[in-house]
């Protein structure tokens, strides 16, 4: 009954995400590439982003909006119900932990109002993590961390600190005789991860995709990430430094464990949290979303630290100052005002135009521009657009020219591509071109094409129409 309740209260605070308007970049792009693989297009070769397939898979079941918020509740509930009963096992409040998740991972505060890939990644890994404490279902743990990794690369990041955790915990008790225990637990674990994967290695080689999806998921991810950062071997890379840190920290844990000064429960939990924690700051721009990723074992954590606080009230110091840091880098970009919007426009006090542009002004733009290309276009009409705002393609239920639906994609991959564009919009003779000004990408031979083939139409705030001139006859 409990954990009913829990789970209404989680329901309720994700419904209004259900008829937000489509204003977040990310959830276009999601949607622009599932409205194309519905129509054939194969992941990578014929359409692009940077992730790993199986959050575009989610989407394309069916490519619309309210199923992304739909979808998302549901894995944001699972996640919250296997949290309650981990609780359990941990011997904390079951009620305080789950409720702690589902509110976190459901406020704007955190973007869990948008449907990323944290927040269906968490239900695998939480899942994982009930069953990877107790040593049971290895073959499922594999399964499991297959499906988070398929979702997005970091989360396979919180599998490592409870396997660390785990390892270490079971050799505690009889070195000899557990090693060998771990090593037929790990070869089912091994299999259940490898499996998947290869079918989608082999799907994408099949498809004549394989290297196209090494670079979008791998490649061009890793250089995501890193950008601004400099070489990993620098001292004064991130990534590098926070390694070390996590490091010491993992050593410091282990050492405490080892003369007992801390429980096994706590030392899975610190594990589990210091390497999630690492995972969610692997890129240095501070999105509030990648901390949902860190959320599940950040609440379970505080909740086991407040109930024994008299023998570990220095680690909730600690752990408070984590989370001190964490409000610093992460406090400007926090969203607040979210629900507010939604009583408004449900009880009339403003317009849906209004409700739309509380959220982002783009979004009414979009639908005046998605509006103009329905009309202006046959269904099978491609259209290209040089900008970061994949809406247009979705919303205007066009094709889009290229592969390539976002300007930044082009700035951490083969140059080459610009050419292919070129001579792709050039065979297609493409009606229209949509510009975002000012360009934040420079594409001179984009800007040469328009200049020679295409005149200036309606402008719709900042994104400047382009139609193609009339051909001579010869």
């Amino acid at each position: 009954m409990r954990l009913l309740v829990v789970l209404l209260v989680i329901f309720i605070l994700r419904l209004p995400s259900w008829i937000e308007p489509h204003w977040y970049g990310d959830e276009g792009i999601y949607l622009a590439l599932a409205q194309a693989m519905n129509r054939g297009a194969v992941l990578y070769r014929d359409i692009w982003d940077n992730k790993t397939p199986l959050l575009y898979l989610i989407y394309a079941i069916s490519p619309t909006l309210i199923w992304a918020k739909i979808s998302a509740t549901i894995c944001v509930l699972g996640t919250t119900a296997v949290s309650y009963f981990l609780a359990k096992k941990l011997k904390i409040s079951a009620v305080g932990s789950s409720l702690l998740i589902g509110v976190l991972l459901s406020l704007p505060i955190l973007e869990g109002n948008i449907a990323n890939a944290e927040l269906y990644f968490t239900l695998p890994i939480i899942l994982g993590a009930y069953l990877i404490f107790d040593g049971t279902a290895p073959l499922l743990v594999g399964f499991l961390i297959s499906l988070a990794f398929l979702l997005k690369v970091p989360a396979v990041l919180d599998f490592a600190g409870m396997f660390l955790a785990f390892s270490i915990i079971d050799l505690a008790r009889a070195a000899p005789a557990k090693l060998k225990n771990q090593i037929k637990f790990y070869f089912p674990v091994a299999l259940g991860f490898i499996a998947p994967v290869l079918l989608v290695f082999l799907y994408f080689y099949v498809n004549r995709a394989l290297p196209d999806f090494l670079t979008a998921a791998f490649g061009q991810n890793a250089a995501y990430v890193a950008i601004d950062t400099g070489p990993l071997s620098k001292l004064s890379n991130p990534l590098f430094t926070k390694g070390v840190i996590l490091l010491f920290a993992e050593l410091a844990q282990l050492v405490l464990f080892v003369r007992r000064k801390i429980t096994k429960e706590l030392f899975f939990l610190l594990s589990w949290f210091g390497f999630s924690l690492y995972g969610s700051l692997l890129s240095g721009r501070p999105y509030p979303h990648y901390l949902l990723q860190v959320v599940p074992p950040m609440a379970i954590l505080l909740i086991y630290l407040i109930k024994n606080f008299k023998k570990y009230w220095i680690g909730v110091l600690g752990y408070l100052g984590v989370l001190g840091y964490l409000g610093v880098t992460f406090g400007s970009h926090l969203y607040l005002p979210r629900y507010q919007y939604f009583f408004n426009y449900v009880s009339g006090k403003i317009s849906k135009e209004t409700y739309m542009a509380r959220f982002d002004w783009r979004a009414v733009r979009d639908m005046k521009v998605a509006t103009f290309i329905k009309e202006s276009t046959r269904p099978t009409d491609p259209i290209f657009y040089w900008g970061d705002d994949a809406f247009i393609y979705f919303l205007s239920e066009r094709k889009p020219a290229t592969k390539f639906i976002q300007a930044h994609h082009l700035t951490t991959i083969d140059p080459s591509n610009y050419e292919m564009i070129i001579e792709q919009l050039k065979k297609q003779k493409v009606k229209y071109i949509l510009v975002s000004r000012p360009v934040g990408f420079s594409f001179p031979k984009l800007e040469s094409l328009i200049e020679t083939n295409y005149y200036l139409g309606p402008v719709f705030d900042d994104i400047y129409v382009y139609t193609r001139l009339p051909q001579k006859s010869r």
